[in-house]
């Protein structure tokens, strides 16, 4: 027969370990998070400057492409309206040439999902 005192202590449990655990996953997922932020910073930066170079070269005026501004200083769409009216014996053809590239990438988008397709087929079948 066990008797059970009313003074009897609480059994001591291992809770400064398990704080000190705590605060290092948490301060290990914060670095995480902070680290992923900054990661995801870069490469939006990585890949909005090319499409903002080609915006700006493309509003320069013909010889202004190596300037020192970040922003044209006078931007012209006229470059744009070269193209579209083939003013330039360099796009003589240009709508064709554009025709041919869209109808060979529709050829490639349709060969790559037939493909895709069937092997995805077999693969399940396995």
């Amino acid at each position: 027969m066990t008797s059970i005192t009313a003074g009897a202590a609480a059994p001591i449990t291992a809770r400064p370990a398990r704080n000190s655990l705590q605060r290092a996953a948490l301060r290990r997922r914060l670095f995480g998070g902070i680290g992923a932020a900054l990661l995801s910073a870069v490469l939006l930066i990585w890949t909005l400057i090319p499409i903002y170079n080609m915006v700006t070269v493309a509003l320069e005026s013909e010889g202004d492409v190596f300037s020192e501004h970040l922003l044209p200083p006078q931007p012209s769409a006229h470059s744009f309206w070269v193209v579209l009216s083939q003013d330039h014996w360099y796009l003589e053809h240009f709508w064709h040439q554009f025709g041919n590239s869209i109808f060979i990438a529709g050829m490639v988008t349709l060969l790559v999902l037939a493909i895709g397709t069937m092997t995805s087929f077999s693969v399940m079948r396995m």
